[in-house]
C-alpha cells in the first residue's frame, strides 16, 4: 500500500497519486489499482472522470479501521492511499499507529517550496516515525510544481527541504533525515490540461486518437472548427508525450529503485 498524506492542504497530494503512483503502478501490475481518496471536505479525484487506471473509492473519516486489513493484505502495492490535508492527515495517521502497517506501507509526503509546507512536511514525517520501524527506507518526498527539473535549481527552490548555507531557515527535511529519498515533480500546463479532461497525463499520452488525421478530415469537410479543435488536442498529446518521457520515466525509474515491486 502506498499512502500519501501530509498535515496541509493544497501540496498537491492528488496530483502525486493519480498522475504519478496510478500510472506508474497500473503500468507495473498491468491491471486497475485500488484508489482510495480519504477526506471529507474535497474529493479531488473527481475531476478525473475518464481515467481507465484506477477503481476509485472513498472513505470517510469515520471508516479509517477499513483500512487494517487492507494493509495487513496489500504487500505489493496495488492500493494508492490519498489523504486530505490538515486534521484528516493526522486522524489517519494516529489509527494506523494502533495497528501497525506490517512492513506492508510505503509512505510519500508532498509539498511545496513554501516554509509551511516545509513545517508540515516534517510535523508528518514525525508521525510516520511513530509507525514505522525503518522510516527512512519506506518514505520519499515529492517535491511538488518544481520549476526546472535540473538538480541545483530545484535544491534552490525547495529551501525547505534542502536548507541553504546563505538563507536563514528553522528547519528543514534534510535537518532531521540524512540523504532523504525524494523526486522533483516538473509544474507544466498539461497537468492543468488533464484535469479539465478528466484524464491523466499518462493516458492523455498514450491516447490512440489520430488527432492529425481528424484534423485533416475536418479540413478537407469544410469545417474549420472542429480541425481547430483537433489540432488543439493533437499539441496536448504531444506536450503530454514529451512530460512522460521527461518527467515521469525518470521518477519512474526512482520509485523502481525504492518500491521493489514483487514480481
Amino acid at each position: 500500500m502506498i499512502i500519501i498524506p501530509q498535515t496541509k492542504g493544497g501540496v498537491g497530494k492528488s496530483t502525486v497519486a493519480m498522475q504519478i503512483i496510478a500510472p506508474y503502478l497500473y503500468k507495473k501490475h498491468g491491471k486497475k489499482i485500488t484508489y482510495i481518496e480519504i477526506d471529507d471536505e474535497n474529493n479531488d479525484s473527481e475531476s478525473f472522470t475518464r481515467t481507465q487506471i484506477v477503481n476509485k473509492r472513498m472513505l470517510g473519516t469515520n471508516r479509517i479501521s477499513e483500512l487494517d486489513e487492507m494493509i495487513l493484505m496489500d504487500d505489493n502495492h496495488e492500493i494508492i492511499v490519498d489523504v486530505g490535508g490538515n486534521k484528516t492527515s493526522s486522524l489517519v495517521l494516529d489509527e494506523i499507529k494502533k495497528i501497525g502497517s506490517f512492513g506492508n506501507v510505503k509512505w510519500i509526503i508532498p509539498l511545496g517550496d513554501g516554509e509551511l509546507d516545509g513545517k508540515n512536511a516534517i510535523a508528518t514525517m514525525k508521525k510516520i516515525r511513530k509507525i514505522e520501524d525503518n522510516p527512512e527506507k519506506n518514505m520519499i518526498f515529492a517535491l511538488n510544481r518544481a520549476i526546472n527539473m535540473e538538480p541545483d535549481y530545484v535544491e534552490e527552490q525547495f529551501i525547505n527541504f534542502f536548507g541553504h548555507k546563505y538563507l536563514e531557515n528553522n528547519s528543514v527535511i534534510c535537518d532531521f533525515v540524512k540523504d532523504p529519498s525524494y523526486f522533483p515533480v516538473k509544474n507544466d500546463k498539461v497537468i492543468t490540461m488533464s484535469r479539465y479532461l478528466g484524464s491523466t497525463v499518462w493516458e492523455m499520452a498514450y491516447n490512440n486518437t489520430d488527432f492529425a488525421q481528424k484534423a485533416m478530415q475536418a479540413k478537407e469537410l469544410g469545417d474549420i472548427e472542429s480541425a481547430r479543435k483537433y489540432l488543439f488536442f493533437r499539441r496536448i498529446q504531444t506536450e503530454s508525450k514529451d512530460y512522460v518521457l521527461d518527467v515521469l520515466n525518470k521518477i519512474f525509474y526512482d520509485l523502481d529503485k525504492w518500491l521493489e515491486i514483487k514480481k
